[in-house]
């Protein structure tokens, strides 16, 4: 049996959610509290030395990251294409994701939505940084309805947990509109369920 660790308010943890539920994997979840510090217990920290989720054990080989989970969870499914060239651009659009999209929505959306006190000067150095990534989402999402290929996939799924902050991080989707009616795309898919 498959054991995802979980906590609810994690965009990274809902990428893993919504793909569990899209493909019908059996797991057990253990829902975990971030903010409370679960994490960061020792117990936690036994079974994953990261001390982060999502985080997933299955016959016991352990996995962290969510979008290597996307990537290990996803294999063999429609969600997954099967073509080397197109695995490695489902590849680039993670890594974009992870390097660029959830740092720079991510991070102010966490910092409004706990009423986190920083200096506004990072709210600041992260908004442009935002709009420049959500700009190349833009440009790639005008000229097709998925970022790979023809059909939603797990690259999909990654650009989407962030992408969807933007309003809570500061940003208006109405100037990006391929983005919202990619989003709109998105949520038509389904088993697709809102993040909370």
């Amino acid at each position: 049996m498959l054991t995802f660790y979980d906590a609810p308010v994690s965009g990274n943890t809902y990428k893993v959610r919504l793909l569990l539920r899209q493909l019908a994997i059996p797991h057990e979840a253990v829902r975990l509290d971030i903010v409370g510090g679960e994490v960061r217990a020792k117990e936690f920290r036994k079974v994953n030395p990261f001390g982060r989720v999502p985080f997933i054990v299955e016959d016991g080989f352990a996995l962290a990251e969510s979008n290597a989970i996307l990537l290990y969870l996803g294999r063999g499914s429609r969600l997954l294409p099967g073509d080397v060239r197109a695995q490695g651009l489902v590849q680039q659009w993670m890594f974009f994701e992870q390097n660029q999209v959830e740092t720079a929505l991510g991070l102010p959306r966490l910092w409004r939505k706990f009423g986190v006190e920083q200096d506004p000067a990072l709210f600041e150095h992260y908004r442009p940084r935002a709009v420049a990534a959500l700009k190349v989402l833009e440009r790639h999402l005008a000229q097709r309805d998925w970022f790979v290929g023809d059909a939603y996939s797990v690259a999909d799924i990654a650009l989407f947990a962030y992408s969807q902050m933007a309003p809570d991080a500061g940003h208006d989707l109405g100037q990006f509109p391929a983005v919202s009616v990619w989003m709109d795309r998105v949520r038509a898919q389904p088993g697709w369920f809102s993040l909370e």
